[in-house]
């Protein structure tokens, strides 16, 4: 019970932590959610969580990696296969002999086999980690790339390295000739593996369809079971699982080329589920960090060997060198790259910051440093196990807030919000257009159920636009409806074209409305109780209705109303002012209101409304606009306006929108 209760626990902080950051946005997730995870120690739980890093490894890093390796693009791993291997691993080897020996220096205490360890397991980027930057920081695309092929990869490198250092530091015995082979051996092992299974799993999804078994729940299972059941083989044969399933990954990538309806629902079942699952994997994985560290820091505060101040340091020098590294590489892999012709030396300087406060270190730093032995082979303690433990840490953390500050400083204002505004333009344009061919299709009968689909657009078009001024449009349009109500219920008062008693009730909630907007004490003083001054002065007592002819005269007030705000706001659109979006929903929205008002007024059995012919009409119309959408983007990134990659993600949008309509309708 308290294991539930705990996993509870950590998928309401998850949720947590995306609330936090849209009110923080200056703060990445990952931050927030390791700050979460510390919190979540401080609670009275009955549950010690006990972290098996060959477990972390198999259900947190062996799913998101194949859903990595299923979604990486093949086309960007081979053009840049040059950098990204040697990132991967040219970059991964240089960090393990140039930091192993530098932390040695640093800290004689840590004996160098045990540096060499430590030195391996902050080689490899975080993966998961690289995926949340990408969402806070306008990365160049090509740098995306590099960053994306770079974490497929580096992990398996740098595990490998780091099983040889740990063996050797444990036995005392150390061979690099057999260690190169074991390397090759293990690393080409886990890819064949990878691709074997992956055939394996094709032949009996294809014998179940000819079985007729097209359940798509089935398949699904099949899919998320594919990476714990690769990764478990390859760790029971000897060869790396974190290559095997990148490797069945972009094999599974493979899968949906040849179209049919079976495959084409299996794919929208399979992005959606693996979209929450990465979603809280994601956020599980950085929770649980932070629910190491407490314990972490306390065993090395309590330690008489280093002092507290120096230890904070000693991680902070050990980033340096990490990041330090990493841009000496960059800008050695740029002199030797040969891209002609050759960018400014300033700007090829800039994509090396980029590229080297990117390498940001996680899950399998923090599972390779847990995964230490206590003992070595003779019966002596891991020699500054904890100490290590806390370095690794301490550099995860530092290269977290390296990301999430200095990076976007790097990166510039500019660079990080020009691509996205004219891709944001450019939506919604399409939005406009498609809004525009909508109103061409209106008809007297079709008219409201119209209005119902391009409020639809409408209100897309105002969450894509983030204008300042736009919650002070909205308001004043607000303010200004509740005048003209008022406006137009004097004048028909004036002109005798509505019942006193009911004109005047209407005008006190108007004029309530407007005071606790406004404070204008003027409104305040036409309030009053209208019940206790009919009693004094006796004026509407003739004027009373019964209750039914006072509902009858209350709906008519409201049509003419309705009426004068469409009519004043048809103004505002003409002049195209203030918001046209806003004021055109607006308008769809009291013209909906006016016509189900007018059809209450004069239903009969003639005149039924036919909600389930409504209801066609609405998914006929939304047919229709969709169709329309998917045309626009067409039209758009033919002419450049948007990239093939935002194409691709709009376009995956209309096939949710289609299915969903299908759902309606079946």
């Amino acid at each position: 019970m308290e294991l539930f209760e705990f996993i509870l626990l950590m998928l309401a902080a998850v949720s947590l932590s995306n609330l936090v950051n849209r009110f923080i946005p200056s703060v990445s997730v990952p931050i927030i959610q390791i700050v979460l995870g510390m919190l979540m120690t401080l609670l009275p739980l009955h549950y010690e969580l006990k972290l098996n890093p060959e477990l972390f490894l198999l259900l947190f890093i062996a799913p998101l990696l194949f859903n990595d390796g299923r979604h990486a693009d093949k086309e960007a791993l081979w053009r840049l296969k040059r950098p990204i291997l040697l990132l991967a691993l040219g970059l991964v080897f240089v960090t393990v002999a140039v930091v192993g020996y530098f932390l040695n220096w640093l800290l004689p205490v840590i004996p160098l086999a045990a540096s060499f360890a430590l030195a391996a397991a902050l080689a490899p980027t975080d993966a998961v980690a690289v995926g949340a930057l990408e969402q806070k920081v306008k990365i160049p695309h090509r740098t995306m790339q590099i960053l994306e092929g770079e974490s497929l990869i580096n992990d398996a490198s740098g595990l490998v390295s780091f099983q040889f250092a740990v063996a050797a530091m444990v036995t005392g015995m150390f061979s690099f000739n057999a260690a190169g082979i074991s390397f090759i051996s293990i690393s080409l092992g886990g890819v064949i593996l990878g691709l074997l299974l992956t055939l394996v799993k094709y032949g009996v999804v294809q014998w179940l369809r000819r079985l007729g078994m097209e359940n798509v729940t089935l398949h699904m299972l099949i899919e998320i079971l594919t990476p714990f059941v690769i990764f478990m083989a390859a760790e029971e044969l000897g060869v790396n699982g974190i290559l095997a399933v990148v490797a069945a990954g972009i094999a599974h990538s493979f899968g949906f080329k040849k179209m049919n309806p079976e495959v084409a629902k299996l794919s929208v079942v399979s992005k959606s589920t693996w979209s929450v699952i990465v979603f809280v994997l994601n956020g599980l994985v950085f929770l649980l960090l932070g629910t190491q560290l407490p314990d972490i820091i306390q065993t090395i505060w309590s330690s008489a060997e280093i002092a507290n101040f120096k230890v904070v340091m000693y991680s902070f020098f050990l980033t340096l060198a990490v990041l330090g590294l990493r841009l000496i590489w960059a800008l050695i892999m740029d002199i030797f790259e040969g891209i002609k012709p050759r960018a400014p030396w300033k700007y090829r300087l800039k994509q090396a910051h980029i590229l080297s406060l990117s390498g940001v270190r996680g899950t399998i730093t923090l599972a390779s440093t847990l995964s230490l032995p206590f003992f070595l082979n003779d019966g002596t303690a891991f020699p500054a196990r904890d100490l290590i433990i806390f370095l690794a840490a301490g550099v995860i953390l530092w290269t977290l807030l390296a990301s999430n500050y200095l990076l976007p400083l790097v990166v510039g204002k500019e660079t990080q919000t020009e691509q996205e505004e004219e891709e944001i333009q450019a939506k919604i344009e399409i939005l406009r257009n498609v809004v525009t061919g909508l109103n061409e299709l209106s008809t007297d009968q079709n008219r409201l159920a119209t209005a119902q689909v391009i409020n639809t657009y409408t209100s897309r078009i105002r969450t894509l636009r983030k204008d300042e001024k736009r919650d002070n449009v909205q308001r004043f349009l607000g303010l200004s409806v509740l005048k003209w109500q008022r406006e137009n219920t004097l004048l028909m008062l004036k002109k005798k074209e509505v019942n006193p008693y009911t004109a005047h009730r209407y005008l006190n909630k108007i004029n309530q409305l407007l005071f606790m907007q406004t404070k204008d004490s003027r409104y305040k003083k036409e309030m009053f109780p209208v019940k206790r001054w009919i009693e004094m002065l006796g004026i509407l007592h003739p004027a009373r209705l019964t209750i039914r002819e006072r509902r009858a005269e209350l709906t008519r007030l409201k049509m003419n109303n309705i009426a004068y705000v469409i009519q004043q706001l048809n103004v505002l659109l003409a002049k195209g002012e203030p918001d046209m979006e806003t004021v055109s929903s607006l308008i769809l929205q009291y013209e909906r209101m006016l016509l189900h008002l007018t059809r209450n007024e004069s239903r009969d059995e003639s005149d039924t409304f036919n909600r389930k012919e409504f209801d066609l009409t609405v998914q006929e119309l939304a047919r229709v606009g969709i169709q329309l959408e998917r045309d626009h983007i067409q039209t758009m990134f033919e002419t450049g306006r948007i990239s093939r990659q935002s194409m691709k993600d709009m376009k995956q949008d209309i096939l949710f929108m289609e299915h969903e309509l299908r759902g309606e309708t079946g």
